[in-house]
């Protein structure tokens, strides 16, 4: 059964829809778990796998922290980029691969919370079939600058949300793997941020309650296309 790897950074960002996508695919999923010391893959394990799909964090990574478990999946990424190893970054992973492909991460004037509409300036097979301005989750404290052969697929306000560095390696900025019992946790660990939300009038726990199910279509759709294009490139 071809086997997907999955960098988890914390037991707060696990694969939550994105896993169920893959298990209903029947795909293996190989969970690394950089907080618990699990090794990463080495690249000709990483070409033997059907894809590498990496995920969210509280990392700053633009503040080159020392962690060396961030530093190796930087490595492995950009050993993955050029030679087309099927990769999904998301969050953290988003900008991981991003650093990797010879981009920056810098912090944003003020943190990224709640939903909000990405704007689609070039379309590939990844994003084929995605709504023209669909809202999606962020929370994010930093963004990217992408590499000068990144192409921008998708972002929201000028900040990037959906990217493809190299062939086969793409980045989404926003959340799409969120599943209800994963966004309870995290409105529920930040309530004080979000009761802030609330009281300015933007009621986050009601739009999500609202948009929960259209983010996880646009999962599906994401997902659906990533794992034609990573069987493609097998065949």
């Amino acid at each position: 059964m071809p086997t997907v790897v999955i960098v988890q950074h914390e037991a707060q960002s696990p694969p939550a829809l994105v896993g169920e996508y893959l298990r209903d695919a029947r795909l293996t999923l190989d969970v690394r778990r950089l907080d618990r010391g699990d090794p990463l893959p080495g690249l000709d394990e990483l070409r033997a796998a059907a894809a590498l799909v990496t995920l969210g964090g509280r990392a700053r990574v633009g503040d080159d922290p020392a962690e060396p478990g961030l530093v190796r999946e930087r490595e492995l990424l950009a050993a993955a980029v050029p030679v087309a190893v099927p990769t999904l970054g998301i969050g953290l992973g988003a900008q991981q691969l991003c650093l990797a492909g010879g981009g920056d991460v810098y912090p944003r004037a003020e943190l990224d919370l709640g939903w909000e509409p990405i704007e689609f300036s070039a379309r590939d097979d990844f994003v084929a079939g995605v709504h023209p301005r669909p809202l999606v989750f962020s929370w994010r404290e930093d963004t990217c600058r992408l590499p000068d052969d990144g192409l921008l697929l998708a972002d929201t306000a000028g900040d990037p949300q959906i990217f493809r560095i190299g062939e086969a390696a793409w980045g989404v900025q926003f959340h799409p793997e969120l599943d209800r019992r994963l966004l309870r946790a995290w409105l529920r660990a930040a309530d004080t941020i979000v009761r802030g939300y609330d009281d300015r009038g933007l009621g986050l726990r009601d739009m999500s309650k609202r948009e929960l199910l259209r983010s996880a279509m646009v999962c599906g759709e994401l997902m659906a296309n990533f794992l034609t294009l990573a069987r493609l490139r097998q065949a």
